[in-house]
């Protein structure tokens, strides 16, 4: 072969690819602030925008259930101004710092994060802290808040995958669980949440007992003085603490939430499981993938693949600090709905298929080769920490369940499964329109509650 230039040019051959090498989650280093705020703290060189994550034990069991809504709204309202830096001369001081703050409330936890240019982030934590332990909470600021929150919640049951998400919790927990209700709160509840509710659940809950701070990036000069000087004088000697939520699993429910004039049906099929520290976990997240996690899953293979009556359904754990759900959800037009659902059973019960040698080694090495990805990033590495320490873990915890993973067998994984995903015993819930669906459900053997949209949401 010849360039273009003439020259003759020497083919190469193609290099042969290396299985990768050994990899661990990084550690970090960690000291204590006097006021007790715990401090981890990641070096990855070459990551130069920072990610500071304050994880707080503030979890949505925090709320008095008459102002459900008010962990959110506090949340929302924390970036809208401060005493240092009022209204929005708050927002200018973080753009000046080309950095992004926002925070999120969780049944679990309240986080807070950060993202900043290595160069500003002396500049930017302070206004982390700020936003933290002097936030305005204008009355304005807590109305402006509730009527997003209402519009999106509106918006939201719109829709019919998230309705059906929505009916999915609260027929999956106790009704008596916070769990079992949207994290914003209900509409009913969230529009009673004032002002002064708003600050005074700032007052009793935002503290440092309890709370980590989480920086990851390449961080040069004194991180410790950097976080001293935004952090040190933090004290709420008035915090109060949380009990954190068991919480339970809610009666077996068949239900047909009616959307009328829909031309489709979003399904769900889910049970209340297990959670990260149960022993189960590993040979749980395998066997759900092979299950309904991979594109060539059991369920796609042949609710899309073989019958084409979807564009894809999926089966997932969703983890809480105790206790969690495991769910199948998908969306299929309504003429066959009913044959949908009929076949969702047979497919999740592992009993009379057990899960082969094969499915759990492509879901072992899938879930095994997708960690170093996962937090790849400082992005990563800090919202990764911020979960775990939300769920009652350790940064441990991620090696930790890369070995479990290889411990998993075909048995293990169909002995899991088939004792956490009973077919009979998994709630179903269905979105669209009763009259066109409700027949053919009872056909094959769902005998389906029929409620309104108003009554489910």
């Amino acid at each position: 072969m010849t360039t273009h230039t003439g020259k003759t040019a020497t083919l190469r051959e193609r290099p042969e690819l290396q299985p990768p090498g050994p990899w661990a989650f990084p550690i970090p280093e960690t000291f204590t602030l006097d006021n007790g705020l715990a401090v981890q703290v990641y070096h990855r060189p070459g990551q130069y925008v920072i990610s500071a994550g304050l994880s707080l034990d503030v979890p949505l069991t925090a709320e008095d259930r008459a102002t459900e809504g008010v962990a959110d709204l506090t949340g929302g309202a924390l970036d809208q101004g401060t005493r240092s830096h009022p209204s929005v001369e708050f927002a200018d001081a973080v753009e000046g710092c080309g950095a992004v703050l926002e925070a999120s409330v969780g049944y679990s936890s309240t986080q807070v994060y950060l993202d900043v240019p290595g160069s500003h982030l002396a500049a930017a934590l302070p206004l982390l802290a700020e936003a933290v332990t002097e936030p305005e909470l204008t009355d304005a600021d807590v109305d402006r808040e509730r009527g997003l929150r209402l519009a999106q919640i509106e918006q939201q049951m719109a829709n019919g995958s998230t309705r059906a998400d929505h009916a999915l919790r609260a027929a999956l927990f106790r009704p008596e669980s916070r769990s079992s209700r949207m994290k914003t709160g209900e509409p009913d509840t969230l529009r009673t949440v004032t002002g002064e509710d708003v600050r005074a659940f700032h007052a009793r809950h935002f503290g440092p007992t309890g709370a980590t701070l989480v920086l990851a990036g390449d961080l040069t000069g004194d991180v410790r003085q950097v976080v001293e000087d935004a952090f040190g004088a933090w004290a709420n000697p008035g915090q109060t603490a949380v009990r954190h939520e068991a919480p339970g699993a809610s009666e077996r429910v068949v239900r047909l939430v009616d959307r009328p004039g829909s031309v489709q049906a979003d399904v769900r099929f889910g049970r209340f499981t297990i959670d990260r520290t149960d022993p189960r976990w590993a040979d749980l997240q395998l066997a759900v993938y092979a299950i309904g996690g991979a594109f060539l899953s059991r369920l796609n293979s042949v609710l899309r693949e073989e019958k084409g009556y979807t564009y894809g359904v999926h089966a997932s754990n969703a983890p809480l600090r105790k206790g969690g759900t495991t769910a199948v959800q998908g969306s299929f037009r309504n003429e066959v709905v009913a044959d949908a659902v009929s076949l969702l059973g047979p497919l999740v019960d592992v009993r009379t298929k057990p899960l082969t040698a094969d499915e759990i080694e492509k879901a072992r090495r899938y879930l095994v080769g997708v960690q170093p990805l996962q937090y790849a990033t400082a992005s990563g590495v800090c919202n990764g920490v911020l979960t775990l320490l939300g769920a009652g873990l350790t940064p441990h915890f991620v090696d930790e369940l890369r070995a479990a993973y290889a411990r998993v067998t075909p048995e293990s994984a169909t002995a899991a499964a088939s004792e956490l995903l009973q077919p009979e015993a998994m709630s179903l819930v269905v979105v669209g329109d009763a009259g066109v669906l409700a027949d053919g459900l009872r056909g094959v053997g769902y005998d389906v509650e029929v409620v309104s949209q108003d009554a489910a949401g």
